[in-house]
């Protein structure tokens, strides 16, 4: 089963916000096994089970069983990157809606959002996706509050107006104190249902968004589309592309190019064998593609390329390429077949 990945803006969010309360960055990182250098990267995705402990850490570090919701209060749209920007430029709050439903997956694979009208209501749920391995399944208070808090901080932001809910659904348990949901959502919340919900008036969606722009929405939702379509690369195009551009002299290891995707060496082992191949063919494959692509290049010699390649020596490269092709790189550089 594949491992739901989240956007390190989530993660981001929650460390600058802890550390605005007095927290302590590096712990925070250190506990979360996330190099801290992620932090300022805007398209990396990061497992799981790293949002799992960094929630842990900063409950423990704030003191506050309701950080979820203190979380969602302080969120600005930039905080989820190209999809805040694509938000920020709709029309209405029903565009806005529906885009967060289609850019979902590019901050978290964990959820997925949708809404719909019903009798002049609006039902705007946050389903746990259960077909991945999914931190959020075993821990979603913290998450799923905040995701809720967080909606209606956008809805101010965006359209200047606070949304009026007549009913909150979480579906974890119900925590020992609810004032503070009481305040924020300003209506009874339910818990320990079948859904995640907010329920909210239809006329809701026609609110203008202040800050729309139909020219720079299309050049945002350009970019989240094409970022949506290399999130649905499977691990194997992702790490053979890893590998190509750190394949300078040296063949990067496996715990290298993990690290690289923000995976553990192990679950990366898995997910490439579910995808029927491995780390070494992958290293292999690459090496060819790029030796096919070198020779095309008379200024790169063969002695060079051996080198760029990762080969110990050219005699190692020269059996290689014979292995892929039948060919030494010389014959099969100046066309001609080898018997």
């Amino acid at each position: 089963m594949p491992e739901a990945k989240f956007s390190v803006a989530i993660a981001r969010d929650i460390a600058q916000y802890v550390t605005a309360q007095g927290g302590d960055m590096d712990g925070l990182c250190r506990a979360a096994g996330i190099d801290r250098a992620w932090l300022a990267d805007p398209d990396r995705q990061i497992a799981g089970d790293c949002l799992k402990a960094l929630w842990r850490e900063a409950v423990a570090q704030t003191h506050d069983p309701d950080l979820g919701l203190h979380l969602g209060e302080a969120f600005d749209l930039a905080a989820i990157g190209i999809v805040g920007y694509v938000l920020l430029n709709c029309q209405t709050y029903g565009q806005a809606l529906e885009k967060l439903a289609r850019y979902t997956h590019l901050f978290s694979q964990g959820v997925a959002i949708s809404h719909r009208v019903t009798n002049g209501w609006v039902q705007c749920d946050c389903a746990v996706l259960g077909d991945v391995q999914n931190y959020l399944l075993d821990e979603p208070r913290h998450p799923i509050e905040s995701t809720f808090s967080a909606l209606l901080t956008a809805t101010q932001q965006l359209t200047g107006q606070p949304l009026k809910l007549y009913g909150v659904w979480f579906q974890h348990p119900q925590p020992g104190n609810v004032a503070e949901h009481d305040r924020i959502f300003q209506t009874p919340v339910q818990f320990a249902q079948p859904i995640n919900r907010l329920a909210f008036p239809a006329s809701c969606l026609d609110w203008p968004v202040k800050s729309a722009n139909a020219s720079l929405l299309a050049v945002f939702e350009q970019h989240a589309t094409a970022l949506l379509s290399a999130q649905n690369q499977g691990y194997a195009q992702k790490v053979g592309q890893t590998i190509s551009q750190n394949l300078q002299g040296d063949v990067p290891s496996l715990e290298a190019i993990a690290h690289a995707l923000a995976i553990s060496p192990r679950q990366l082992q898995r997910e490439l064998k579910n995808e029927n191949t491995s780390y070494q063919r992958l290293v292999d494959d690459t090496r060819r593609e790029l030796a096919l692509r070198h020779l095309q290049d008379p200024e790169v010699s063969i002695h060079d390329m051996a080198f760029l390649l990762g080969f110990s020596e050219p005699s190692a490269f020269h059996r290689a390429f014979k292995r892929w092709t039948g060919q030494t790189p010389r014959h099969y550089r100046l066309g001609q077949s080898f018997d």
